[in-house]
């Protein structure tokens, strides 16, 4: 008897997972990726933020445009490093998370930051799979957030997500550097602190703001 409730219950667990239908989408014409259906888009701060909901966790893409104020000049492999470094430590502080498992790799022929962030806001960790990509004037953070308790069933949602990011072949290193019309002039580790500490900012009032909305609907 105790086999076939456990039987029974994997078999409910794993019905959201083939129920969600997941479909490319063009974030714009550097960028596709595949999202749940039901995901939302807004634009707001100058960011244009990307929301879905999955069975096991929910996903976060923030596409931050370049600010001839504040965004440093990268015109080389090692600046684009510099400019991903900064960016992860600046969310660390910003968050007062822990971070781990921070890699280079690539997407195609660019090059990204993958790392994870954990935190605790008393209620249990939460865990965010993060991707960070600078191309074409802009910078794209991809999240993925789950509770410690889905870990092990987020793992596969969080992979098929990741695997979706999808850039175009032709596209190089080239096109990671940034056009002098659109940056300070200054080398990332002059001014990178500034424009990352307003877009991160960005990126957890947002975080904020949708974790409030969805309170708010169960209490409805």
């Amino acid at each position: 008897m105790k086999k076939l409730v456990i039987f029974y219950l994997l078999i409910f667990t794993a019905i959201p997972l083939f129920a969600q239908k997941w479909k490319p989408i063009k974030l714009d014409d550097s960028v596709q990726v595949s999202l749940p259906d039901g995901f939302t888009k807004k634009d707001t701060l100058g960011q244009t933020l990307f929301n879905a909901d999955t069975p096991f966790g929910q996903i976060l893409i923030t596409k931050q445009p370049d600010d001839p104020t504040t965004t440093p000049d990268i015109e080389k492999v090692d600046q684009l490093k510099k400019y991903y470094d900064n960016f992860v430590n600046q969310i660390q502080t910003s968050s007062k998370g822990n971070v781990s498992d921070a890699r280079d790799t690539l997407i195609g022929k660019l090059r990204v930051k993958d790392f994870k962030l954990v935190t605790d806001t008393g209620s249990g960790k939460q865990y965010r799979n993060i991707r960070v990509l600078h191309v074409n004037s802009a910078t794209y953070t991809f999240q993925f957030l789950y509770k410690d308790i889905h870990e092990s069933y987020a793992r596969e949602e969080s992979e098929t997500f990741y695997n979706s990011i999808k850039i175009p072949p032709e596209a190089t290193v080239n096109a990671q550097f940034t056009d002098p019309q659109n940056t300070t002039g200054k080398k990332p580790a002059g001014s990178t602190n500034y424009v990352l500490i307003g877009a991160i900012a960005g990126v957890i009032l947002l975080i904020v703001i949708i974790i409030l909305l969805r309170k708010r609907k169960k209490h409805e």
